[in-house]
């Protein structure tokens, strides 16, 4: 479980897009941040029994960069930036709403693997599974949400996807890249 929050002074789209994260992941809290320091945030995990911190960074009043921290010690992942090349919220391509889901998993397709694999440590699950598209209703009975990672080069594309019935429930997000801090250790 995950406690998703923004750096300060989020810019109005950033909030909208924790929200959107907040309906879909399983079993994520959200909280504003004001003026409470990653320790205060890291405390508030750790009252709630969470596991990982996200915070979703802004940058020219978009959402700018992932970075996920472990809460027992707090620590950022091996993987503590995922930088972000642009978002689309449900809002601006669906009218539907996020169903409710208890199970989450991350697929990807092609070359893929590293990403999906730190980006499954990041949400605290499972190991990423290699599908396309198309192959995701197949997932049914085992999970009910998905993160699906698709093509590759300069821009990752990913997306969230109800299982069955197999549906788009977005945010969409445009991957750029990701950065590995030199020093970390990867447990």
């Amino acid at each position: 479980m995950i406690l998703i929050t923004t750096t300060r002074r989020p810019a109005r789209r950033t909030r909208s897009f924790v929200r959107e994260l907040y309906h879909v992941i399983p079993g994520a809290h959200r909280v504003n941040r004001g003026k409470s320091s990653i320790e205060d945030l890291n405390e508030l995990a750790l009252s709630k029994g969470l596991s990982r911190l996200l915070i979703v960074g802004t940058r020219a009043g978009n959402p700018s960069f992932l970075m996920f921290y472990s809460t027992n010690p707090l620590r950022p992942l091996l993987l503590n930036q995922i930088i972000l090349r642009g978002v689309t919220l449900r809002r601006e391509f669906t009218k539907r709403r996020a169903p409710f889901s208890r199970t989450m998993g991350i697929t990807y397709q092609g070359d893929l693997r590293n990403l999906a694999k730190e980006l499954a440590r990041g949400f605290s699950l499972s190991d990423p599974i290699s599908v396309n598209r198309e192959e995701i209703p197949n997932l049914k009975g085992e999970l009910d949400l998905v993160l699906h990672l698709s093509g590759g080069g300069e821009v990752v594309h990913s997306t969230f996807y109800y299982v069955y019935p197999f549906h788009e429930v977005g945010p969409r997000i445009r991957i750029k890249g990701y950065k590995v801090f030199e020093g970390e250790d990867s447990s």
